[in-house]
């Protein structure tokens, strides 16, 4: 009976320990996570930003022509429009300020 209550104790404490290592494996990915959104959100606002830059700069649409300037400044706004995508997909995002500068400029 003892040895019965002393192994359940021994058990009982490795899974107390088991269940601390996967909280702060779960705290530190957690820190991750918030971290990579915040990238995003800052990458996806200079993109945002260049892309305003962009469209003021190129009043005229020489940027837009079928040349390789044309294709890269094609391409810049595809990538813009992907990550928005994946914003919207992936991050919940309450800003709606995005979603107002992301109607303004289509």
């Amino acid at each position: 009976m003892v040895f019965i209550i002393i192994l359940l104790l021994v058990i009982i404490a490795i899974l107390i320990y088991l269940l601390y290592i996967n909280y702060n494996r779960a705290e530190k990915a957690v820190v991750y996570c918030e971290t990579y959104v915040r990238f995003i959100l800052a990458l996806y606002m200079k993109f945002t930003s260049t892309r305003a830059d962009m469209k003021e700069i190129d009043r005229i649409g020489a940027f837009q022509a079928d040349d390789e300037v044309g294709h890269i400044f094609k391409d810049l706004d595809q990538s813009i429009d992907d990550l928005y995508a994946f914003i919207t997909k992936y991050i919940n995002t309450d800003d709606s300020d995005q979603d107002k500068d992301k109607k303004t400029e289509n």
